[in-house]
């Protein structure tokens, strides 16, 4: 029945004319899709940029297509909601149910590993691409280590080491390899230059030193230091999957194509005090606003940079999908030694800018509109890269996001499931040696501690 009322919606597209180069979705007719993965973007951070002229590249995106909220699910915990998006179902489901493995109370076990892709109990996106015959490039998606085997495909994947989901959340640059780190075993190769210039003494750390101002040393400015190592490991992290995800979309762009940035979350959870003060129940020093003020501000600034050199390695008939997991907004308001001063815990909503041949152009109204939700993202990428939406999948296809004409040309179908016949889940793994220690060198290095 759920099913029965998409097609219905669809109804009026199916008897237009079909276009004389055929329908259901050949090769040639095709768009590549390409989904950036914005962790944490808020709207109402980054409307008023847009309208500043200072996310040209987000703006321009949303004019030519269509923007608004995206429905988060909770817990907010990027690993799991991230794996919502790439298996269309719930963690109850999927299997990854926090950072690392949980207890009888869905707490994080004190010595739980983080949770690795054997985990997982249904396919992810690449996986279905790969059986249905359609190419996939993915850099730095949640829970994606080891990288799994795609033909086809190409894995760059994350892992999050054991100190990580207990500490700072977002990936890392494993500088020195990292067992099972690519698919092809290969493509670690081609990217080992980008991982060492990743690094904490690489080249990466002179383009962070010159976006941001530095932070004076000082008691009364500890934790504004801390937050400033934070963001450093994050950038590096960010930065070096944006260039290896450059680098292969100059290689071959794929059918399918995945980038996760972790930046806008770590931007909103540790700088919100010093972007909204008012929100605080405490004083925030003049000195600190002057310095950090616009810190969140100039950080989606750069996300948004990325996301116009991406577009720009782009062909023309390539579909964008922007969207971030959650929203973010003031936290902690009575703690003024907290570290984090923005939070998602209650579910706030997401942001949404799709674009390309196909997507209706709508744009943003000046009213926000709920677009989606989260597990609407999973279908929706089936529907355009013109594979079946299984019956089981939580969300629908944004058949509404898309132009009559092209629905009639790219008739919708169905599957029972993508699960049946899947290989059976394991308990996580740890790469070879001690990637945790390993980890924690990473971080002293950049200045973490």
């Amino acid at each position: 029945m759920r099913r029965t009322l998409t097609r219905l919606g669809i109804g009026l597209a199916l008897i237009l004319p079909i276009a004389s180069c055929g329908g259901g979705g050949d090769a040639e007719q095709r768009a590549p899709v390409v989904v950036l993965a914005l962790d944490g973007v808020e709207w109402s951070i980054l409307r008023p940029l847009m309208e500043a002229g200072r996310a040209p590249n987000l703006r321009a995106l949303a004019e030519r297509g269509i923007a608004g909220e995206l429905e988060t699910d909770l817990p907010t915990y990027s690993p799991l909601l991230w794996t919502s998006v790439a298996t269309g179902m719930r963690p109850k489901t999927h299997g990854v149910r926090h950072f690392a493995e949980v207890n009888a109370a869905g707490m994080m076990k004190p010595d739980g590993l983080p949770y690795t892709s054997n985990t997982r109990k249904v396919p992810a996106i690449w996986n279905v691409c790969a059986e249905r015959e359609r190419s996939v490039l993915s850099v730095g998606w949640w829970v994606s280590w080891p990288a799994e085997i795609v033909p086809g495909g190409r894995i760059v994947a994350s892992y999050a080491a054991q100190a990580q989901g207990q500490i700072l959340w977002k990936a890392g640059v494993w500088t020195d390899g990292l067992d099972k780190l690519t698919f092809p075993p290969g493509l670690q190769d081609e990217i080992a230059p980008l991982l060492r210039e990743g690094g904490p003494d690489g080249p990466l750390r002179a383009e962070f030193d010159s976006a941001f101002a530095s932070v004076p040393v000082g008691k009364s400015w500890e934790i504004e230091n801390m937050l400033q190592n934070k963001l450093r490991f994050a950038f590096h992290g960010d930065r070096t999957h944006e260039r290896i995800f450059v680098q292969q979309l100059e290689r071959r762009v794929a059918d399918l194509n995945l980038l996760y940035v972790g930046l806008p979350d770590v931007a909103g959870h540790f700088f919100w005090r010093y972007q909204e003060p008012d929100a605080y129940d405490y004083r925030i020093p003049l000195a600190k606003l002057d310095l950090l003020s616009d810190r969140v501000n100039a950080l989606y600034e750069k996300t948004d940079e990325r996301v116009g050199e991406i577009v720009s390695k782009l062909p023309e008939d390539a579909i964008v999908i922007v969207a971030s997991d959650h929203g973010m907004h003031a936290a902690f308001t009575d703690d003024p030694d907290s570290y984090p001063s923005g939070g998602h815990e209650d579910g706030p909503p997401g942001v949404l800018i799709a674009a390309g041949p196909g997507i209706a152009p709508r744009g943003l109204g000046p009213e926000l509109e709920r677009v989606g939700g989260i597990y609407d993202l999973f279908p929706t990428m089936l529907m355009m890269l013109d594979l079946p939406v299984p019956d089981d999948a939580v969300g629908e296809p944004r058949t509404d996001w898309m132009t009559p004409e092209w629905l009639a040309a790219h008739p919708l179908s169905s599957v029972k499931t993508y699960a049946e016949g899947f290989r059976e889940a394991t308990p996580p793994i740890q790469p070879e040696g001690n990637a945790n220690e390993t980890f924690l060198e990473g971080m002293r290095a950049l200045g973490y501690f």
